[in-house]
């Protein structure tokens, strides 16, 4: 009787350990300013104004906004900015992004495409950063970004950056890639 006790509380202890998860969370979702936002919207719409420039329009399953904080959450987005013609110039998506309200800066995290239209190329990383003042998009030093250009010109690489306004891009060491020319 003692034993099929001392079985069964093993057995039980056993599976408490095991049906738990210690894993970390997302360290963007660790960031938050509050335990709960000003503002949960679900299946929204988020405007990131650019000065001089058309909004880009933000369509996401989550967006939670903490004022005092002046930060936007977004999880599962897509994106999109038109011209003053409604003619489509940048498109993408992420998992997760964090935007600076003050600023419109913008980190994004669990995955992030930005495809621009007009001079036809394709940024892809599990990570990138927009930086709304200099215009330009940053991977973290390790994180490997890949670069599509006109659909037959790949880059791959860690330490990028890209200036979307010239559409000028800098690695910092290269992982592999491939180079056109016509």
């Amino acid at each position: 009787m003692k034993f099929s006790r001392l079985l069964l509380l093993i057995l039980t202890s056993l599976f408490l350990v095991t049906a738990c998860s210690f894993a970390p969370e997302n360290d963007l979702l660790s960031e938050r300013p509050a335990d709960f936002p000003d503002m949960r919207l679900e299946k929204s719409r988020y405007l990131l104004g650019l000065e001089g420039l058309e909004p880009i329009q933000i369509n996401a399953e989550t967006i939670e906004l903490y004022r005092k904080a002046q930060k936007a959450f977004i999880t599962d987005a897509v994106f999109t900015q038109n011209d003053s013609n409604q003619q489509i110039v940048f498109s993408g998506n992420f998992g997760f992004a964090v935007i600076d309200t003050a600023t419109n800066n913008l980190s994004m995290d669990g995955g992030a495409r930005i495809e621009n239209h007009q001079d036809r190329f394709t940024i892809v990383a599990d990570q990138l950063t927009w930086d709304n003042q200099e215009r330009t998009v940053t991977g973290e030093p390790d994180t490997l970004v890949t670069l599509t250009i006109r659909e037959h010109d790949i880059l791959e690489g860690t330490g990028f950056s890209g200036d979307l306004s010239t559409a000028t891009f800098e690695f910092l060491q290269m992982k592999r890639g491939r180079l056109n020319y016509e």
